[in-house]
């Protein structure tokens, strides 16, 4: 699979495996150098001792961002590893984690000075309890999200197939039909998608599929055009 890694433009994925309900849907890490040289860390994934060794040689890692509430199990295996880092939640997540402290919890519209140079924060709202929280790394115009859309284009099995398909998240690109079914202010959504569209992103990088490499503002508008 496909995976970004700039050193130049300060970017890096990371894929691993993912089975859930008998579904492989795999998930996806991101790791953006910040201006101050530092890494932040985006949808934190199982932290191996080769990927370890991987990030390690990218530089120190300052800042840990669990996006949403679903994607926050390997945030004790960073914490573990880097007792340093300054652990960021979306809104809803430290509620499933009770023995890990967070050091900030984010809810729309708040921001972090500390990465304002090299990402800009945006939310998507499902409802005031749901919230996720997106960048858009400026310097490439890519997209970071985790479940905003699926784009699941080939899956090994039959039932992780058919299991996929009742998401509506195979061989598609867009929200799942789990996701779509979060949604329960819809006004609040359409307005959070239509502030992440101006943002002109050209590439996306999501947790589960293929990243999107080109027309990523055009996927998305598509994506979301039942929300309409």
């Amino acid at each position: 699979m496909q995976e970004l890694q700039e050193p130049e433009q300060g970017l890096w994925t990371f894929h691993q495996p993912l089975s859930v309900m008998g579904a492989e849907i795999g998930t996806r890490m991101t790791v953006v150098r910040l201006q101050s040289g530092e890494l932040l860390v985006h949808s934190p994934i199982r932290l191996t001792t080769d990927l370890r060794r991987r990030i390690d040689e990218l530089g120190a890692v300052r800042h840990v961002i669990a996006p949403n509430r679903d994607h926050y199990l390997f945030v004790r295996d960073f914490k573990q590893a880097y007792p340093d880092a300054i652990l960021h939640a979306a809104s809803g997540v430290a509620e499933q984690l009770p023995d890990i402290r967070f050091d900030v919890v984010l809810q729309h519209p708040q921001t972090v000075d500390a990465w304002n140079d090299t990402v800009t924060q945006a939310y998507f709202r499902s409802s005031r309890k749901l919230q996720e929280l997106v960048l858009f790394h400026t310097k490439t115009k890519t997209l970071i999200s985790a479940d905003l859309a699926f784009n699941i284009q080939g899956s090994d099995g039959l039932l992780s197939q058919v299991m996929l398909r009742l998401n509506d998240s195979y061989k598609s690109f867009g929200p799942s039909r789990v996701c779509r079914s979060h949604i329960r202010e819809r006004a609040m959504a359409r307005a959070d998608v239509d502030a992440i569209l101006a943002l002109g992103a050209q590439r996306m990088v999501m947790a589960h599929g293929e990243l999107l490499l080109s027309g990523a503002t055009d996927a998305l508008r598509r994506g979301y055009a039942w929300l309409r």
